[in-house]
């Protein structure tokens, strides 16, 4: 753990993390602007909020990242104390994060959809070497410690490292700092496969 962030090295293959990259490069014409959810169920463009591309349509790669996940979820639930849950779903999508593109303190659960949402993975592939820079994930932990007056103080801030996935509970409150990626080039971008697991 760093912080009140589990954070796993070395998290696929080296030929697997290659056709994890190479997908979403293969991919890059089907990358939309992020949205954030509102409400119950709708979600909206704002680009004061958050600024990314996101590929929605991972079928292809689903099963190597979803078998994967489930195969250290018994460690990832001990390391946080959560018993341990039948999974009902796994969300996955592609990230493309560029030339100042954030996105904003937030928690991935809430009313609607996200709900069920337990737990959050970020899985970090990107070209070597990183063409990039900022992007880390900010974690602020438990959304009722975060609003803290100390919750600044008490952030970890993990660096994006290539081939590695940190795993967090999906109630922590948490951001993404802006991308610095000079090129503009997509094959640049601070690449992630994020996903959620629903109870």
């Amino acid at each position: 753990m760093t912080g009140n962030v589990l954070l796993l090295e070395e998290f696929f293959a080296p030929s697997e993390m290659s056709a994890l990259w190479e997908f979403a490069m293969s991919r890059e014409t089907d990358f939309v602007r992020s949205e954030v959810v509102e409400g119950q169920e709708e979600s909206r463009q704002d680009t004061d909020f958050r600024r990314s591309r996101v590929l929605f349509d991972v079928d292809s790669v689903f099963p190597l990242v979803s078998e994967r996940v489930l195969s250290v979820l018994p460690y990832v639930l001990r390391q946080y104390d959560i018993e341990p849950f039948p999974v009902r779903e796994i969300e996955l999508q592609v990230t493309a994060s560029n030339e100042s593109e954030w996105f904003r303190a937030h928690q991935d659960s809430g009313p609607g959809t996200v709900g069920s949402r337990v737990l959050t993975f970020v899985y970090y592939c990107h070209r070597e070497p990183r063409p990039f820079t900022g992007g880390q994930l900010k974690m602020y932990g438990p959304a009722d410690e975060a609003r803290s007056p100390d919750a600044e103080h008490g952030a970890t801030t993990i660096t994006p490292a290539q081939n590695s996935i940190v795993f967090f509970p999906s109630d922590y409150l948490h951001e993404v700092l802006p991308t610095r990626c000079p090129s503009g080039q997509f094959a640049d971008s601070r690449l992630t496969y994020n996903g959620w697991l629903h109870r």
